[in-house]
């Protein structure tokens, strides 16, 4: 007996979601098959034209209906590419459909947002899932490294992730800083601590009990777009479980020549026999040539300045296939659908991971530590 196949609807192709390098994904699985591209009527004209070239390059009708869409009963798993800020909603009706999720990052804007999704999800018996925190390289070598028991206890870590995208600039002008107000992208910048330091968290999720306390610093060092704003392209985080072990973060948006595979990505755990260093980007070969970038006026396009849609030229070969562990994910998902059990990384600790990412802006906002009561 043929193993069963499921029909998969992307909404949407929006500017800062990954849903584009979803698609080699979900082409190449046997037992996937895109049916169609969707998205609201009321969007801006500029997104519709580019989802209709998605819909016409894949050979599958776009619908500017999402609850059709949804509605269809070809459709058994929708792929989330809308902005952060229509997430939620979108989760809640897929899982009232009895459809399962793919989910690009974050599953609301708010925590009250990726509550209301989760309980929806958990209430309709549906899988959801959160690709690349729990599935990426840096996961999977820190899983190994803690299995084989050569480090002892855990007793904390430390993760940097640095994005090396875009061009850092002097700043002439550094505007207060301003708190999240439920809104994180805007045309030319995204708040960083929220998105760089989500996969720091994920992979902290991984390693240690539920988060108690989180203190977090934040502000804007590289980019005048973050600076004018008020917004975050750097910074870090504390975080502290209830057994009282601590994990640190530091990251954000460095900037195009600060790696050879578009930005760091290590973690440092630290055990009561053993340390061990976990690198995403290792092993690798590497060839700094910094005069491909810099000695030849290297620029990102004007018309993608923060480069969401690209990067700089690798000037490694990574030796790993699947870094962000996206493929990894979707074999997750898939044999979680088909064994009807959660996937090991799914929408409960995504509002989890959203909860732990406000309590540190809360922390920069007012100066102090944030007490999660109901970690």
């Amino acid at each position: 007996m043929s193993a069963a196949t499921y029909g998969i609807v992307l909404v949407s192709f929006s500017k800062h979601s990954h849903q584009q390098h979803f698609v080699p994904l979900f082409q190449d699985h046997p037992r996937l098959r895109v049916v169609a591209v969707a998205d609201d009527p009321d969007i801006d004209p500029q997104l519709r034209a580019f989802n209709r070239q998605w819909a016409d390059r894949l050979g599958v009708p776009y619908q500017e209906d999402v609850g059709s869409a949804i509605a269809d009963p070809a459709v058994d798993i929708v792929s989330v590419g809308c902005e952060i800020e229509k997430r939620s909603s979108l989760i809640i009706r897929a899982a009232r459909a009895g459809k399962h999720l793919w989910i690009d990052k974050f599953p609301g804007a708010t925590l009250a947002e990726s509550e209301d999704a989760a309980r929806a999800v958990e209430s309709a018996g549906v899988r959801a899932i959160i690709p690349g925190y729990a599935y990426g390289e840096l996961a999977r070598q820190a899983r190994y490294a803690l299995a084989a028991g050569d480090l002892g206890d855990l007793l904390g870590l430390h993760v940097d992730i640095m994005f090396g995208k875009g061009w850092p600039r002097a700043i002439e002008h550094r505007a207060p800083f301003a708190p999240p107000t439920g809104r994180w992208k805007h045309p030319d910048l995204k708040r960083e601590l929220l998105t760089v330091g989500a996969y720091a968290v994920g992979l902290i999720q991984e390693c240690l009990g539920p988060i108690r306390h989180v203190t977090g610093h934040a502000g804007a060092y590289f980019f005048p777009e973050h600076a004018t704003s008020g917004c975050d392209d750097f910074g870090s985080l504390t975080m502290t479980d209830a057994e009282g072990r601590v994990a640190t973060f530091s990251g954000g948006r460095t900037g195009v020549a600060g790696h050879p595979q578009g930005g760091q990505a290590r973690a440092y755990l630290i055990g009561s026999r053993q340390s061990a260093i976990v690198d995403s980007k290792r092993p690798a070969l590497d060839a700094y040539l910094r005069e491909l970038l810099t000695g030849y006026d290297y620029q990102p396009s004007a018309q993608d300045p923060m480069q969401w849609h690209g990067g700089p030229p690798a000037l490694s070969v990574a030796l790993s296939a699947d870094v962000a562990g996206l493929s990894v994910g979707l074999e997750d998902l898939v044999a979680a659908i088909d064994a009807e059990r959660p996937p090991r990384y799914g929408i409960r600790q995504g509002r989890d991971l959203m909860e732990i990412l406000l309590a540190g802006y809360r922390s920069v906002e007012h100066g102090d530590t944030v007490t999660l009561e109901d970690a």
